[in-house]
């Protein structure tokens, strides 16, 4: 098998400003760590990781040259919607300085707008899950085979852009190797504002089984929900602690307690051990019970963030919510009780907001009065149902870099499908900031 260098690269988040900008906020490359560990394994390749959140440059092509700097035969780039155009630009340049290099995009929005990923220096895309698609990508390609029948594929044919079928779901997520710790420097990834130290992140699960209308997760995953087994994320828990040494995790899964009963049989085990971590998770606010509460909080979990998103009742119907502002004062009131800190975050122009649906909104979030809220102004990335809408307003651009670098939930409107203009809707989201920060600092 061959032994071909591929670099991973992690494009620079720009739009970061403000307070996240401020609080030096940084997490790890987990996708692209999953990656390298996997078609390391199996396809035994030499692979490096370049994170430009953490590499400091000061131009396209001196990120260029610092990717060029790993000798790659391949490139390998994750894309965000705002962090598009300046992967592609970077891309763009790596192969202006050495067009034997294949450069090769996946993640998010690639899935999300497959018929417009591929810019001149692009060579390839893949769609969807990638880690069995990349490895067979790689090897037909070392074999020097046409690679046009790859499933999750996506190519030019002449001045076509061809889509391939999307092959099936990896059915064992306990099958996949754990992340590719090993190409990272760990001590970079921290969130002072809430861990000591360094924090790494763990998938669980892949999906998430509702439909919401804003949400991206059904971009890649197709509402379909897979879960490790308990005893593998302990395996992979007890490795972060005890090899890696680091007790400080964020779960990204879409939502933790999609099984409630693996969900509580990972916090005893945690318990159990004395693991000692504390940890974040995200979840539903109808999945919690006083049980998993007081498992969460007893396993240290530090905060459970939720999403109400709307404090109408109108707007959590519309958007596929499938929950009601009263579950979710009996959800933050009962971890309230129990001690569990939670953070809510809640979207401020959804389609048909209006002043009053808005004020609704800053009224609820004063009222559930969480540890923290997060208010964050409606951003539809490609593949979401909001963006069809917007689309079919005529409101979406698929080709514009500016409007894909205002998708970023604060200080920006990129497409408006409330009923307030967008400088309300940055007014309200400062003023949603405001009576929060007043309440909290009395």
């Amino acid at each position: 098998m061959s032994n071909a260098k591929v670099a991973f690269v992690r494009p620079p988040n720009l739009q970061k400003s403000g307070q996240w900008k401020k609080q030096g906020v940084i997490r790890c490359p987990l996708n692209i760590g999953l990656l390298a560990s996997f078609i390391r394994e199996r396809g035994d390749y030499d692979c490096v990781l370049v994170d430009f959140e953490t590499t400091e440059t000061s131009s396209i092509t001196e990120m260029a040259e610092v990717v060029l700097a790993q000798s790659p035969r391949y490139v390998c780039m994750t894309t965000l919607t705002p962090r598009f155009p300046t992967a592609v630009r970077v891309a763009q340049e790596i192969s202006r300085l050495d067009p034997a290099v294949t450069i090769i995009f996946g993640g998010p929005h690639v899935t999300g707008s497959p018929q417009t990923a591929l810019y001149e220096g692009i060579s390839y895309g893949i769609i969807g899950e990638g880690e069995q698609a990349l490895l067979e990508l790689l090897d037909t390609l070392e074999a020097g085979r046409d690679p046009s029948s790859v499933a999750n594929l996506i190519y030019r044919d002449r001045n076509a852009t061809r889509i391939n079928d999307a092959r099936p779901f990896v059915k064992n997520l306990d099958e996949l190797p754990f992340p590719a710790w090993d190409l990272m420097n760990l001590d970079d990834y921290v969130d002072p504002a809430y861990f000591k130290g360094r924090h790494l992140a763990i998938f669980s699960g892949r999906g998430c089984p509702y439909d919401c209308t804003f949400c991206a997760s059904r971009v890649t995953w197709q509402r379909k929900l897979r879960l490790r087994s308990a005893d593998n994320v302990m395996q992979e828990i007890r490795h972060i602690v005890n090899v890696l040494g680091v007790r400080n995790l964020m779960f990204w899964d879409d939502t933790f307690a999609a099984n409630k009963k693996r969900a509580i049989s990972i916090c005893n085990s945690i318990i159990e051990e004395g693991l000692d971590i504390r940890y974040t998770v995200q979840i539903r606010a109808d999945a919690l019970s006083d049980e998993l509460i007081e498992a969460l909080r007893d396993s240290g979990c530090g905060f459970a963030a939720i999403g109400v998103e709307s404090g109408n009742e109108r707007m959590l119907d519309n958007i596929g919510k499938r929950e009601t502002k009263d579950r979710f004062r009996t959800a933050v009131s009962a971890m309230k009780r129990a001690g569990l800190p939670t953070i809510a975050s809640y979207i401020i122009g959804l389609p048909g907001d209006t002043h009053e649906t808005i004020k609704e909104t800053m009224e609820f979030a004063m009222e559930l009065d969480a540890d923290q809220s997060k208010f964050m102004i409606l951003a539809p990335y490609p593949g979401t149902r909001v963006y069809d809408i917007a689309f079919e307003k005529g409101l979406v651009d698929p080709t514009s870099f500016e409007q894909m670098e205002d998708l970023n939930y604060y200080d920006s409107v990129a497409i408006n499908l409330s009923e307030v203009s967008d400088e309300d809707l940055i007014k309200y989201q400062d003023q949603a900031y405001e009576q929060y920060d007043a309440v909290h600092a009395s």
